[in-house]
């Protein structure tokens, strides 16, 4: 049996990563890792305590009570199906500010190697999606793609996603949280969102104008060309 290997989906909010990567592991066969769920679980986790997501030591001090657990495209946080909770605005914030404690990541990126290295044993594709996915967690991943679209056409995939959710916003606040995210995920002092992908060894992949299935296809040609390879 052949080693697995690992595609990693990185780039900024809203440019389809947690569309894309869960139908490319359909395609594939493969494990859908999406890393962001985890950083989302933890906010969910302080937002549920009542913990301040800023408070360093105190978000710390709760990782011994996380527990996440990943099965048939659902997120589990202590046993309780969050796979739609996670997705709602607040914990996208919060997430933001777990996300950059060092502490949080050095333990999250432990956890995602770890499964990932578990799966590539097997011989199993692993489509890992999330911030960093091809810079820190995985720096040897054989495919490497960096999502990415205007802030506007992003801003409108975001209104679609809460819409769809029942909720109400305003494009132009959207539009504004979008760009935020973008300086807040660029600026950060750990981990940041890389700014030059090419020389990380990404494909970097524009879809402002390409359909979901253009998009998948375009990454399934590369994909089947390294697994022809493994």
């Amino acid at each position: 049996m052949s080693k697995g290997f690992v595609i990693a989906i990185d780039g900024p909010v809203a440019a389809g990563k947690g569309t894309i990567s869960p139908l490319l592991a359909k395609n594939l066969n493969g494990f859908y890792l999406y890393t962001g769920a985890m950083y989302r679980c933890l906010a969910l986790l302080c937002i549920k305590r009542g913990i301040d997501t800023k408070d360093e030591n105190t978000v710390v001090n709760i990782l011994p009570e996380f527990g996440i657990n990943v099965f048939d495209n659902k997120v589990f946080l202590n046993g309780e199906d969050v796979t739609e909770r996670i997705k709602r605005e607040d914990v996208a914030m919060a997430s933001s500010d777990v996300a950059v404690i060092k502490k949080v990541r050095e333990e999250m990126v432990s956890i995602q190697q770890e499964i990932a290295n578990k799966l590539m044993d097997e011989g199993k594709i692993v489509i890992a999606e999330g911030r960093d996915t091809a810079t820190r967690v995985f720096p040897d991943a054989k495919l490497k793609i960096f999502l990415t679209a205007t802030p506007e056409v992003r801003a409108k995939r975001r209104l679609l996603q809460i819409e769809e959710r029942g909720e109400k916003a305003k494009f132009e606040n959207v539009l504004k949280d979008v760009k935020l995210r973008d300086e807040q995920d660029l600026d950060r002092k750990i981990d940041p969102l890389v700014k030059n992908p090419e020389e990380f060894g990404y494909i970097v992949l524009d879809n402002s104008n390409m359909s979901e299935e253009e998009t998948v296809d375009f990454i399934l040609q590369k994909a089947e060309v390294l697994n022809d390879k493994n």
